[in-house]
């Protein structure tokens, strides 16, 4: 009897099916697909890939737009059988609670969990998992597997602030259990696993949020390694995450008439100690522009309220009312509003649930307009597609980052829009061609706009990855001696190279 036998799996079909993700990267295939339920089968199935040296590539809900779950050849593992959830619990030395998924579990689902009456009975108040990338439909090994983080990474940090362990299948099958605060580098970046000793990429990360490449600091975790790595140094198949309490919240979206008033605005919310915003996220006038017209032709896809054209650009934010009351969170961004002389500004507040959603709502119209222009676009030019930066700076470079989109953007004469977490210094420029042209000439702002941010000692990838698609930003931030670093901490978990090839940087023979 084979794993063929053993394991539910089939053929790899021509539909389309695992063979794609969210970025759409085409030519994607694979021979065969498995569905291990467990951690012992999915080792079953990479101990076979080594030994008949099949490549093999780890799907988990295909929402990612790098390309990373996309196959080109061998084998696809597929985690979408492990949805298994235990018992919340408590950490007594962390005083935290804390939740064991299986690998497959989505976000939604973990969200659903917790939504359960007994658990708000055993705390006396509902907790959460404050990680919130856009797509809750991705699982929670995939988020691992690429760091995710989203808008409230502004106050809560990204996926890797809340993993207390992960279940992991290293390349060569075996099984390895890593609990934080158990294993650590020492002074000369030296680390073991299962008995075996590797060097930490020597590598200098960006001091802002970032999502390039590997994880190295100084006497780092031996579980952050695998945070982050997409998937080229194992296959997460279960994980446990730390639980936060929820508090009610208090949502506010700020409509400012100029740029400037806005980027002084975010300042004065960053600085404030006393909201701590869940998130600061900002829409520019072009997107306004946009959501207005989408309102005027449809009223019914888009609810929120009417946008005078006097304001040209919008700040929303979450406040976690764990602190403070609806009337002081208000008193205090009407004294902000004072000192930057900005009381005519048009604001849109909500606490209640229903309204707090609508605001949730503005936050998603703006990307989905989007896509539904390109979309009209690729009816005349199929090859279009948007190109939307993932970029983001330490906080003393924010400005002269955002004097370059401009200046490079508005003399391309290209539509573009910009929106994004503002907080995190990490704003999305999404440039829209009109036509094949148009892209061309996007591609080339794009690496001019990639290149200027590590110049100032930014990212190329701050929360999406690198994927198959964007090798050549990672090059540019790390040059080829910090790539050579990190094929050789690759090579030391897969030296055969044959898990999740051309993630992160291209498949070479690696002697």
């Amino acid at each position: 009897m084979t794993i063929f036998d053993e394991i539910t799996n089939r053929a790899a079909g021509s539909d389309g099916e695992y063979l794609c993700d969210e970025s759409r990267l085409s030519g994607g295939n694979a021979v065969r697909i498995f569905f291990p339920e467990n951690a012992l089968q999915t080792s079953q199935i990479v101990k076979y890939c080594n030994q008949e040296i099949i490549p093999f590539t780890v799907y988990g809900k295909g929402t990612g737009i790098t390309g990373g779950a996309v196959p080109f050849g061998g084998f696809v593992i597929s985690i979408e059988k492990m949805k298994n959830s235990g018992a919340v619990s408590f950490d007594k030395d962390a005083k935290k609670f804390f939740l064991k998924v299986d690998a497959g579990v989505t976000l939604n689902d973990i969200k659903e969990f917790l939504h359960r009456k007994e658990y708000f009975d055993m705390t006396g108040y509902e907790l959460f998992y404050p990680v919130d990338p856009t797509e809750m439909g991705a699982s929670i090994g995939g988020t691992v597997a690429t760091n995710a983080s989203g808008a409230s990474s502004f106050r809560y940090g990204p996926t890797r602030n809340w993993i207390k362990s992960l279940e992991i299948i290293l390349p060569d099958g075996e099984i390895a259990v890593i609990k934080r605060g158990e294993q650590f580098a020492d002074d000369n970046g030296s680390m073991e696993i299962n008995g075996k000793h590797f060097l930490i990429p020597d590598i200098k990360m960006p001091e802002c949020k970032n999502a390039a490449g590997l994880y190295s600091r100084k006497n780092m975790d031996l579980i952050d390694i695998f945070i982050g790595s997409e998937g080229i140094l194992g296959i997460v198949t279960g994980v446990e995450i730390w639980l936060e309490r929820k508090y009610p919240s208090f949502s506010m979206i700020k409509f400012l008439k100029n740029e400037h008033k806005a980027l002084e605005f975010v300042k004065m919310l960053k600085k404030n100690k006393e909201l701590d915003p869940v998130f600061i996220e900002y829409v520019d006038e072009r997107g306004l522009e946009m959501l207005r017209k989408k309102r005027n032709r449809d009223r019914s896809s888009i609810n929120i309220p009417e946008i005078e054209p006097e304001f040209k650009t919008a700040v929303f934010f979450d406040i976690a009312l764990d602190k403070l009351g609806v009337a002081e969170v208000s008193d205090i961004v009407d004294e902000i509003e004072e000192k930057l002389n900005v009381r005519d500004a048009f604001s849109w507040c909500a606490w209640e649930e229903i309204e707090i959603e609508r605001i949730r709502a503005f936050r998603h119209a703006l990307p989905e307009t989007v896509n539904t222009y390109i979309s009209e676009i690729k009816k005349i030019y199929p090859e279009i597609h948007k190109l939307g930066t993932d970029l983001a700076v330490p906080d003393e470079n924010f400005e002269m980052m955002t004097a370059f989109y401009h200046d490079i953007l508005d003399r391309s004469g290209l539509n573009y829009v910009v929106f994004g977490h503002i907080g995190n210094n990490h704003l999305h420029i999404n440039i829209i061609p009109e036509n094949v042209e148009d892209l061309k000439k996007g591609f080339e702002i794009y690496k001019k706009l990639a290149g200027y941010a590590v110049e100032l000692k930014g990212t190329v990838s701050a929360e999406h990855g690198i994927g198959k698609i964007k090798h050549r930003y990672l090059v540019e931030m790390y040059g080829e001696n910090g790539i050579s670093e990190m094929k050789r901490v690759k090579f030391f978990f897969d030296p055969g190279y044959l898990l999740n090839r051309n993630n992160m940087f291209e498949y070479m023979e690696m002697k």
